[in-house]
């Protein structure tokens, strides 16, 4: 017979009876462990001594230890007080007509030449609720090619340059030329100074040779980087878990060049990197989506390893991210 609904908890989960010495026995060790992993003590005399420093062992000696979470460290320094006027410094002289220009010709480093062109991207007409909605990150592919105008798509909606901000009182000049506009990109960034790079791990694009690339906005185009040798197993990229990444069609390296934007924002600046990676990952996914393809981010990428493949340094640019695209 079924219990009624007086004879049950409030939450609707039956009543158990059982004896003092039962209780004691079978809920007292599960229940001390889950207030115990979740009470606000991170007081571990141990957390220096053990061999591997997990993020609980690093968090249970939060109070004692000397091994501190970086991130903790950074959230408690990266705006200090409102007392502190560097940022609004910082800030104030990006309105110098020399920072304005420099900002302007940004993107002058496109001209090494070497590069790929890509084909217009695809007017993307679908609805963005229902594409909202029916987002879903995808670990299983099914090993067919992109298209070159889906790579290009997928792009340019996520760092592509999608208008113009006209600029005044900065003279021009014969060696840089007109100085009148900034170039302004589809996802958000922090002051407009875009201090993040796609990269591209083309595997099964059709009429893209395997290998890495860089996304060129102010061209929307590609160019080689990375070793000339042959590229590496994709399982070497990351620890990819259930994603079937050597089953995709491309994957997308972000990578933060630091001092694009921590003139300005000082420390500040590694936040908006991490929102504007952010935004222009929300953007591939949706793109993606639209397309009728599927995406997946990885956060275990070997980090090395891809900045050799994406010319970043791991000084001043950085992988950040990296998203999984296939059919």
């Amino acid at each position: 017979m079924s219990e009624s609904k007086a004879e049950r908890g409030s939450d609707d989960v039956p009543k158990t009876t059982m004896t003092a010495a039962e209780f004691m026995s079978k809920e007292t060790p599960l229940v001390s462990s889950v207030v115990t992993f979740c009470n606000n003590l991170p007081m571990s005399l141990y957390a220096d001594t053990t061999v591997a420093r997990s993020p609980e062992v690093v968090y249970r000696g939060l109070i004692l230890s000397h091994n501190r979470l970086v991130a903790e460290e950074y959230l408690l320094n990266f705006r200090r007080s409102d007392a502190d006027f560097g940022v609004a410094i910082g800030v104030n002289n990006f309105r110098l007509p020399v920072a304005v220009a420099a900002v302007a010709h940004r993107d002058l480093e496109e001209e090494d030449g070497g590069h790929i062109a890509l084909p217009p991207y695809d007017t993307l007409r679908a609805p963005l609720g229902p594409v909202i909605r029916s987002r879903r990150s995808v670990r299983r592919y099914s090993g067919k090619s992109a298209t070159l105008e889906e790579l290009s798509t997928i792009l340019y909606h996520g760092g592509g340059i999608s208008g113009s901000m006209s600029v005044t009182n900065v003279p021009a000049t014969a060696s840089l030329g007109p100085t009148d506009r900034i170039d302004l990109r589809t996802a958000a960034s922090g002051g407009g100074l875009y201090p993040v790079d796609f990269f591209v791990v083309a595997l099964r694009v059709e009429g893209l040779a395997a290998g890495a690339y860089r996304y060129l906005p102010r061209h929307h185009a590609l160019r080689r980087s990375g070793p000339p040798d042959a590229l590496p197993p994709v399982a070497s990229l990351a620890q990819f878990g259930e994603i079937e990444a050597d089953r995709a069609a491309f994957l997308i390296g972000y990578v933060y060049n630091q001092f694009e934007n921590a003139r300005k924002y000082g420390d500040a600046g590694l936040a908006y990197a991490f929102i504007e990676a952010g935004a222009m990952a929300a953007h591939v996914h949706l793109a993606g989506t639209a397309l009728g393809m599927g995406t997946c981010d990885v956060g275990s990428f070997s980090k090395g390893r891809c900045e050799r493949l994406f010319d970043a340094d791991g000084l001043s640019r950085h992988l950040i991210h990296l998203t999984v695209v296939g059919k």
